[in-house]
């Protein structure tokens, strides 16, 4: 019975050493912080439940966290896998402008120019690749724009990006009744492209029950990575940084600040252009574009990078994880209604959602508690180092 008290006491004290040491790590404080958004959103939602159904709560619950991997619902994983990709993208975008905190609150414009563009080059024949390349190069000439006015005569990223989305918008429909051509158009609706010709879509992975998902989803994991590389391991990126954290002491390093925050507006814009195409791709039934108002134009998926860059704390890595969190809650709308006969509706995915990004919105006040925690257990150990060194020399 001692063996076993002091191994548990040994087992305690090596995880209570692991977490102390992970905890001088900003990021493992940012995916604690993270985690307790995301549990503190499911809490509420949960509590809801039970106020409104409580006989169905916990069922509502299993359901919402596992109907994405259970084997009766693989087009629930589907939806939720193809649905993950674009918003990977668009989280990615605003995570790398809000590096150098700067809010690129224009990615919707970007994104749309994005789908529109790489619609068109691949209505004309070009395949998967180049139509992903036309994307990008529009969504960084989008973004190239409020950051030279940024850069050069201090103009709010915001106000000039809120600005040129509604100009993109209106350029969208002259470009999309004047200049795109007869044959590009649907002719029932002449306001809507039609969808992109196998050549220009993603390839599917062709994973039986699941054939949306496809290369976009290895695509989108190796920008993830190149953009963490970029960030963590080049001089740009710690410039980037260094600028965001404090401006004054970036240039007195020395720091190109205009060129800094053209680029990072300029690789933002290509990112959400990217998403733009991605939207549009999907291997077995592509949605089709349309520029009629009536028709919300101007998408606000990119909209969606804002929720899944703040769950993830800016982190690269996290927008991964965090858009799989929002996409597979969104997929298991369907079957929360089913355990619930149709008493839980989509509200309660929503609410949980918007609690999560509400209270992810306070992650910079988890990190300061776990700083502190952090801080206390070194004095701690300091302490506790110094009487050792006293009970020696006395003894």
């Amino acid at each position: 019975m001692d063996k076993f008290v002091t191994t548990i006491k040994k087992c305690t004290r090596s995880c209570a050493i692991f977490f102390h040491n992970c905890n001088k790590r900003d990021g493992f404080k940012a995916l604690i912080a993270a985690i307790i958004s995301i549990l503190i959103g499911i809490f509420c939602g949960f509590i809801v439940m039970l106020c409104a159904a409580p006989q169905y709560a916990g069922a509502g619950l299993w359901a919402l966290l596992t109907s994405a991997f259970t084997d009766s619902s693989l087009l629930t994983l589907d939806i939720a896998l193809y649905s993950a990709i674009p918003m990977m993208l668009s989280g990615l975008a605003i995570a790398f402008a809000f590096k150098l905190k700067l809010f690129n609150i224009g990615i919707t414009g970007q994104v749309t120019i994005g789908a529109f563009t790489s619609i068109i080059a691949g209505l004309g024949g070009a395949n998967w690749f180049v139509c992903m390349l036309v994307g990008a190069l529009s969504g960084a000439a989008a973004g190239f724009i409020p950051g030279f006015l940024k850069a050069k005569f201090n103009v709010s990223e915001v106000l000039s990006g809120i600005m040129l989305n509604w100009i993109l918008y209106y350029m969208i429909g002259l470009m999309g009744s004047l200049v795109v051509p007869r044959e590009f158009r649907m002719t029932t609706t002449p306001t809507e492209l039609k969808t992109l010709p196998v050549a220009a879509r993603m390839p599917s992975l062709g994973i039986p029950g699941i054939e949306s998902v496809s290369v976009g989803i290895i695509v989108a994991i190796v920008i993830i990575a190149i953009i963490w590389v970029v960030l963590n391991k080049t001089t740009f990126g710690f410039e980037l940084t260094m600028t965001g954290r404090n401006t004054e002491a970036s240039k007195y390093a020395g720091v190109n600040q205009t060129k800094s925050t053209i680029l990072a507006l300029t690789i933002s814009g290509a990112l959400a252009g990217i998403c733009g195409y991605m939207l549009y791709s999907d291997p077995v039934m592509p949605s089709r574009f349309t520029w009629d108002s009536s028709g919300n134009t101007l998408l606000a998926d990119g909209f969606n990078g804002i929720s899944v860059s703040l769950i993830a704390q800016n982190s690269p890595i996290g927008c991964f994880f965090s858009s799989l969190l929002l996409t597979f809650m969104d997929a298991a709308e369907n079957n929360i209604k089913v355990v619930s006969n149709s008493v839980y509706n989509n509200y309660y995915t929503d609410l949980i959602k918007n609690v999560v990004i509400y209270v992810a919105a306070f992650s910079s006040f988890f990190i300061m508690l776990l700083t502190k925690l952090n801080e206390k257990n070194e004095n701690l150990e300091y302490f506790h180092r110094e009487v050792k060194q006293l009970v020696k020399k006395e003894g």
